[in-house]
């Protein structure tokens, strides 16, 4: 095995002193009152001092954290998440409201540190779902959103495994030389990692992500130079702030390595009791075991409920998607809510074409026609969707042998408040629709529609004889204003 050391001569001197009265600010700052560290994924390691307090909880007591950005350091034990089984009983949408890109840099450019143990190449649900209910994920929500999306980072990993490690430490990296000297071979490594603008504009307006820079640092290669373990900083403007560190499975037990990381950033613990010692009892443990149990027990029952209810609340906001979301995640939105509101909707067979086909009954008639959703940032929608819907009801008549009526459902200026969006078409678009012949409304007004039908206020059929038997962009803003949007 290859050491390398990265120092060099005076350019490494000064950048030390820099590095050092950076890491002396910190420190005095954090002087003045306890450093507290949350471990996720762990028990046994909770401890209290005068300056110190360490909180743990395992992958399954999400519900009990509040606040991640109170933390100074931040630590996710990934290691008992290396099953599909082990993940899926995981309350990701608790993660989520947890973690997102903008708590990850409130807590990093405020002096705070995150730390990955284990492999973090694994997705997380869209929806979590009770698991008797697993099997009506649609695709998408099956496939989910990669866990590390709360890093504002895009990762390329190269999933070769090998034993040959290359260790690079300067003065930044090598107080972890002590965790990889345990680290004797590799299931996969990183090729490249680069910022990730689409999850960054969630949060930050476009103008400022060109102030974003990142910057990596290895301090653990393969002989190919991709890396093994790594630090990342994000800097805005002339700001650095992190570390986001990355660390491997060590070939040592789960508590070793979470018990080695804590010591190479200064937190000296130890070691949980080992499941052996469980057999020895100690004098008046048995009472303590027995309200122990009884806690647990309805804290068993208590999350359960949560875990309903979470799924419940997030499948009661499925329909504010209409709202906010855009390209290709909104048109699966819309489906499901034209089918809440009574239509049969099929869904697209080949990929790039119409975007559904409906079929709506009102009274003795069937009314048909075919589905164009479009989103945009700009404030009014462009060309290109209209003449689009016009092919389809073409291929409607080439295909299928019937004169479908064009749908347009349109999301504009998604990056506003709704009440904050001018009028989306032009009076070109209005024009050219009516002489078409095809029916254009918001994404706004299906979401009125649906939630006054929700709460009895409306009947669909007459909603649906304006859509199909009128042409051009219709105004049902008469709706909107009952539920002041």
């Amino acid at each position: 095995m290859e050491w390398i050391s990265e120092r060099s001569g005076a350019v490494y001197h000064s950048q030390e002193t820099e590095w050092y009265l950076e890491l002396m600010e910190g420190t005095l700052k954090m002087a003045s009152r306890k450093r507290k560290v949350i471990i996720f994924g762990a028990k046994g390691f909770e401890r209290t001092t005068t300056d110190l307090r360490i909180e743990c909880f395992q992958w399954y007591q999400l519900a009990q954290i509040r606040n991640v950005r109170d933390y100074d350091v931040v630590i996710f034990n990934l290691l008992p998440l290396t099953s599909i089984d082990e993940r899926e009983k995981v309350a990701w949408n608790r993660f989520r409201t947890l973690l997102d890109f903008r708590v990850t840099i409130d807590i990093l450019m405020n002096g705070g540190s995150i730390y990955i143990v284990g492999d973090p190449r694994f997705n997380t649900p869209l929806v979590d779902r009770p698991q008797n209910q697993k099997n009506n994920l649609n695709v998408a929500q099956q496939q989910g959103a990669p866990f590390l999306e709360w890093t504002g980072v895009k990762y390329i990993w190269d999933s070769n495994a090998g034993d040959t490690i290359t260790r690079l430490f300067d003065y930044r990296s090598e107080h972890f030389s002590e965790y990889i000297a345990k680290f004797s071979k590799w299931r996969y490594s990183l090729f490249r990692a680069e910022l990730d603008y689409e999850t960054m504009g969630r949060y930050f307006k476009q103008s400022a992500h060109g102030e974003f820079k990142l910057s990596r640092d290895d301090f653990c290669r393969n002989r190919y130079k991709c890396a093994l373990a790594f630090t990342l900083h994000l800097s805005y403007g002339d700001n650095e702030f992190g570390p986001l560190v990355f660390l491997p499975e060590l070939s040592v037990s789960e508590e070793e390595t979470i018990q080695l990381m804590l010591s190479c950033i200064g937190i000296e613990t130890d070691l949980p009791e080992p499941k052996w010692l469980s057999e020895y009892m100690a004098p008046g443990q048995d009472e303590v075991d027995d309200e122990i149990s009884r806690i647990e027990t309805e804290l068993s029952a208590l999350n359960k409920n949560l875990e309903i209810a979470n799924f419940e609340r997030a499948s009661c906001r499925e329909c504010l998607k209409l709202l906010y979301e855009k390209e290709h995640a909104l048109e699966p939105v819309v489906r499901d809510i034209l089918r809440a509101l009574g239509a049969d909707v099929e869904d697209p067979k080949e990929k790039g074409k119409e975007d559904g086909w409906l079929a709506v009954k009102v009274g003795d008639k069937t009314y048909e026609g075919v589905l164009e959703v479009k989103s945009t940032r700009r404030d009014k929608f462009g060309e290109d969707g209209r003449k689009q819907l016009l092919e389809w009801i073409d291929r409607g008549r080439i295909q299928r042998h019937k004169n479908y009526k064009g749908v347009f459902i349109g999301n504009s200026a998604v990056e506003k408040p709704v009440g904050e969006r001018p009028d989306a078409f032009s009076d070109n678009w209005r024009k050219a629709a009516e002489l078409s012949g095809i029916c254009a409304l918001k994404t706004e007004h299906l979401y009125a529609f649906y939630v006054l039908k929700k709460s009895g206020k409306i009947e669909m059929d007459e909603i649906w004889k304006i859509i199909f038997e009128s042409n051009g962009v219709l105004n049902f803003d008469k709706y909107l204003a009952h539920l002041n949007i």
